[in-house]
């Protein structure tokens, strides 16, 4: 689809400074290095509601270091009109049921750069590929509370700067783990997760003119 990104995980809430030598992304389509205006963070009101219901020491935020362009952003919601005929007309009539929930796709890239200080190969490839990619993969699952049930995954806050800001919640997460693999531990050097978001908005309203979604 039409999103890449390449980004470390990070357990803080807050933005990530790009020194220079980020700067020049690995691919050959353009690459807009986002200097923080782009992340993925788990909704604090859930987190409020929540607290055990994601654990802490996985990071409550992705930053995006790096955004390719060159497929552009999809964005998708069905209208729902119900057929009402009537006898002795040609046409009938078109009930206004819904409109669909806004859908869009990304495709998250993570490849082994050494950004975040670890000091061997194996620290570096779970930190910057392994342990992003299960983040967003963990988005698709369940979490069993104290009180032994089941409860629904967390929703997701979405913000790429003034393009879009959603709610969302992961209908779907693909990993492909990329070579090469480290032959001691067989752990990638790189990843590829494509997942489907779905907006959850938490009031009712019309057009979001602005595109504020949350």
């Amino acid at each position: 689809m039409a999103l890449s990104f390449r980004f470390p995980i990070q357990a803080k809430r807050l933005p990530v400074g790009i020194p220079e030598k980020r700067h020049t992304a690995q691919s050959s389509s353009l690459a807009q290095p986002m200097r923080g205006m782009a992340f993925l963070r788990i909704d604090d009101d859930w987190l409020v509601m929540n607290p055990f219901g994601w654990p802490a020491n996985r990071g409550f935020e992705l930053p995006f270091l790096f955004m390719d362009l060159d497929q552009g952003v999809q964005e998708n919601s069905d209208v729902t009109y119900a057929s009402n005929e009537v006898v002795g007309r040609g046409e009938g009539y078109r009930s206004y049921l819904q409109t669909g929930n806004k859908e869009f796709p990304l495709v998250f890239k993570f490849q082994a750069q050494g950004l975040e200080g670890t000091r061997d190969l194996r620290s570096t490839l779970i930190k910057e590929v392994r342990e992003p990619a299960l983040w967003l993969d963990a988005l698709k699952y369940p979490w069993i509370g104290r009180d032994g049930l089941s409860h629904s995954p967390p929703p997701v806050l979405i913000e790429i700067g003034d393009l879009l800001a959603a709610r969302a919640i992961c209908s779907s997460a693909e990993i492909t783990w990329q070579a090469p693999f480290d032959p001691d531990t067989m752990l990638p050097h790189g990843a590829e997760v494509q997942c489907s978001f779905t907006v959850v908005r938490n009031f009712v309203q019309g057009y979001p003119w602005d595109n504020r979604w949350t």
